[in-house]
């Protein structure tokens, strides 16, 4: 239980954007406050204009930079012997680049104060709550917390230090009454974007700001509450949730999405799949089961169902388009070649992807040797290389076990076995 009014509460980052929103509310609680921040001037404004709003509670003021070796302690010299009930450890800032390229100092500046100052503050300050029994300590870190973040890969990995120190402090404090909360905003109005000291108006990530009051509330909410973990905003949510259900890498390579400069993320390599099998049975017999798309849904397992422009339920040729779905995707095609007994390839778009297969027939000694070779381009590929090139290949070995099924005949021995992928095709870059 968080004790309020006439009690003493620190918020840091104070003088502007949610520091300043978090000394209003807390002020608004009845909460006496000591407020810091680097600017003394700004610092000094929020002050008054808190003071102005809430002339019955107790205001100090401690311009400190919370980076330098001496910050933390000349905050806590100001704070003095005071019982702090409420810590808002909201102090921060971010970098954004390549690391190759940020100044070794500012990142170093960074780590010290989103994550040493934080660690200060809360080791001087939390040993009073847990023996009285009361207060809380609010943590402000972020949505990029729950992913490795390319192009913040400083600032990404401050803000999960935040947020395991946060979840772990709160079980050794919540036996004793006090409360620890880290609040994870994403992208927010509150002037963080323009300190960045960079444009990141192009990045996806960066260009939808939300407003700071009802992140805000959702922290004081949460200390309330006795909440581990409070995100703001229900796209913010759904991704917190997401991201540890994914592959590390592919993670990554979300966030490396949303973060890369306009114009500048890497072309990356598609993906690059091929498999094949040898059919004991007549090249003809192949050629016509493989390019005759109508009869696909009666053999091919994963193909629902085909709509063609007139093939008449014969072989398609060069030009001809067709609509399938494989199962779950409805895929818009195109043939690019149909080249009898030797080569068909057609092209198929879905949404987030563009693909061309190829199939080649080479006649063997021991039957038609069939080669699939299967190339995904597109933002998904891109973003989800690994699990997607699992299941292409997968899919690719099931349709060409399917196709010799079908030409085969039942009890037909097929031999289909996925040819490894390349370094290049397989690597999420």
């Amino acid at each position: 239980m968080i004790e309020y009014r006439a009690r003493w509460g620190v918020v840091t980052g104070a003088s502007s954007g949610f520091g300043e929103l978090f000394a209003q509310r807390l002020a608004e609680r009845g909460m006496s406050l000591v407020l810091t921040g680097r600017d003394h001037g700004r610092l000094t404004d929020v002050a008054v204009r808190t003071r102005r709003l809430f002339p019955d509670v107790e205001i100090e003021t401690a311009t400190a930079d919370l980076a330098s070796d001496g910050g933390v302690e000349q905050l806590l010299s100001q704070v003095g012997d005071r019982p702090v009930e409420v810590l808002v450890n909201n102090a921060g800032f971010g970098t954004y680049g390549p690391f190759t390229t940020e100044t070794p100092e500012r990142m170093l500046d960074e780590v010290a104060v989103d994550v040493t100052a934080l660690v200060g503050l809360t080791r001087a300050l939390l040993p009073g709550m847990v023996e009285r029994g009361s207060g809380g300590v609010l943590n402000v870190a972020s949505t990029i917390a729950f992913q490795p973040s390319p192009y913040q890969a400083v600032y990404g990995a401050s803000k999960a230090f935040v947020l395991s120190f946060s979840q772990a402090l709160r079980a050794e404090a919540r036996p004793h009454g006090v409360a620890v909360v880290a609040l994870c905003p994403g992208p927010t109005r509150t002037g963080f974007v323009a300190a960045l000291d960079a444009n990141v108006s192009g990045t996806r990530i960066y260009r939808r700001l939300a407003e700071p009051g009802p992140v805000v509330d959702l922290g004081l909410r949460a200390l309330d509450r006795n909440r581990s973990v409070a995100v703001s905003g229900w796209r913010n949510r759904i991704g917190a949730r997401m991201a540890p259900m994914m592959p590390r890498d592919v993670a990554t390579a979300v966030a490396e999405r949303l973060l890369a400069p306009a114009g500048s993320a890497a072309t990356r390599p598609p993906i690059d799949v091929t498999t094949e099998v040898t059919i004991d049975a007549d090249i003809d017999d192949v050629w016509r089961v493989l390019t005759t798309v109508d009869e696909w849904p009666t053999w091919y397992r994963a193909c629902r169902w085909v709509r063609s422009d007139g093939a008449g339920g014969g072989p398609v040729g060069p030009g001809a388009t067709f609509t399938w779905k494989a199962h779950p995707v409805t895929l818009d095609s195109t043939v690019l070649a149909a080249d009898p007994r030797r080569v068909f390839s057609f092209r198929a778009v879905a949404r987030g992807l563009s693909a061309i297969h190829t199939v080649t027939l080479h006649p063997t000694p021991q039957g038609v040797r069939v080669v699939s070779h299967e190339t995904q381009t597109g933002p998904l590929p891109s973003l989800a290389r690994w699990p997607l090139a699992a299941h292409l290949r997968a899919s690719n070995t099931a349709w060409l076990r399917d196709l010799a099924g079908a030409v085969g005949g039942p009890g037909h021995d097929s031999d289909a076995r996925p040819s490894r992928l390349s370094n290049t095709s397989a690597s999420p870059h």
